[in-house]
Parts: structure tokens; sequence; C-alpha cells
């Protein structure tokens, strides 16, 4: 099957406190856009790479370009709308245009920057039973719904998880979540609650607790001492 990668690296993680968009924040010496891209273009499964910067960050790419190695195809960047799904639609059109017959889609946040070739392959596995999945971590503390600061239930934790990235979906299924969403104004947090609303069934694979997101400073001093150790 034809598989192109996304790398959503538009978003400016303003909770980081960094003065750089978040995903072009250097972490032991290479930005997370350049960790992560690099590490879905060695997956096995994964023919091209297509990344998603912020407006005029086009001179960030290069850096990415110079060290490429692949083997995945690395495509040219495209810049990324006001909201998530927004980029994800550019970022998808965009690879299309290169790579019109691809079958399979993985869609990939940047600040996660211990993504590894693994984690790709497995999702991308998982997605060939229904079209869509995504890897998912077991919740282990007791879950508690609060409204207005008031708890009005607690699930039971076995029946919730958490979502990763990069989460994997038929091509033609990613299209048409995003543009019934577009028509329903609706804005989902991940790719896979858009997929959900079709009545497609999303498979789930195991996530690993190295997968993180990198959202606040002490995730970016934990992402640093765990790439700096693999490296050593």
């Amino acid at each position: 099957m034809s598989v192109v990668a996304l790398v959503l690296a538009a978003g400016q993680g303003v909770r980081l406190g960094e003065p750089a968009p978040k995903a072009l924040v250097r972490v032991a010496g290479r930005t997370m856009l350049e960790w992560s891209a690099d590490a879905l273009g060695r997956a096995s499964t994964v023919d091209a790479v297509q990344a998603v910067l912020p407006p005029g960050c086009a001179r960030d790419f290069e850096s990415l370009r110079r060290s490429w190695s692949g083997p995945a195809r690395l495509l040219e960047p495209v810049t990324g709308g006001e909201t998530r799904q927004d980029s994800v639609s550019r970022g998808l059109d965009a690879a299309l245009r290169e790579l019109p017959h691809s079958e399979f889609v993985l869609v990939h946040d940047a600040a996660r920057c211990l993504v590894e070739p693994e984690d790709a392959e497995r999702v991308l596995e998982a997605a060939r039973a229904t079209g869509a999945a995504l890897p998912v971590l077991p919740v282990t503390d007791t879950v508690k719904i609060v409204e207005g600061g008031r708890v009005s239930g607690t699930p039971d934790r076995r029946t919730v998880a958490l979502a990763q990235t990069p989460q994997a979906f038929r091509v033609e299924i990613l299209r048409r979540a995003l543009d019934q969403a577009e028509r329903d104004a609706f804005r989902g947090t991940d790719c896979a609650s858009l997929v959900e609303r079709l009545g497609v069934e999303v498979v789930t694979c195991a996530g690993r607790s190295e997968n993180f997101k990198v959202t606040h400073p002490r995730d970016l001093e934990l992402a640093e001492a765990r790439l700096l150790g693999s490296l050593g």
C-alpha cells in the first residue's frame, strides 16, 4: 500500500512559553519537526513525508531538507491553516498532488518528537482492518467528569484511553471526514474524532508512554533528556 505521512507543525504552542512556534523549538540539537519527520521517514511502510508549517517559516525547513536521508521521500512543505483541521486538509491536499494514488495517510503531531518508526508501522497494520486506527494508552488513574467545578460522574477507567499520534486512515475516509466536519462546523481535537462521526469503526493499537506530547516546559526538559540519552 502507498502511504503518506503528514507532520503537523503549524501550532504556536503558547503553553510551552517559547518564542518560536512549538514544533520549531530545538530539543537535543534538532527541532521537534526534524525528530518527528525523520522517524516517520524511516518507517518501512511510509513512502513520503509532508510537513505542515506555520506561516512564514519555510526557511526553518531547510535544516530538515539538508539532513534528510529517508528512505521516504520528503515533500515540499505547505503552510497550515487557522485550525488543526485546516492544517490537516492543506497537508493532505498538497501530498495528494504529489502522490495522487496514496491509499493511507498518517497524521502525526510534530510535538510528539519521541515517535519511532515502529509506531507508524504498528498503527498502519491496525488500520488495515477498518481503514482507521490510532495508538492509545490505558488510563491508570480514576477519571472524573467535571462540570462547573463539580463532579458529575466517574466512568469506568477500563472504557477510556489516552489517544496518541500517529493516527492512520484510508485517504478517502479521512477526506470524507474532513469534508463532513467542515459542512457541520464541527471541530474535533484529533482526526479520529472526525472519522468516528462517519460511523467508521476506529480500531486501536498499543501506544507508548515515551511518545508523549511536548506541551509544557517540563515536557521539553524530559524530551531533551530522553533524546540525549538515546544518542549517548
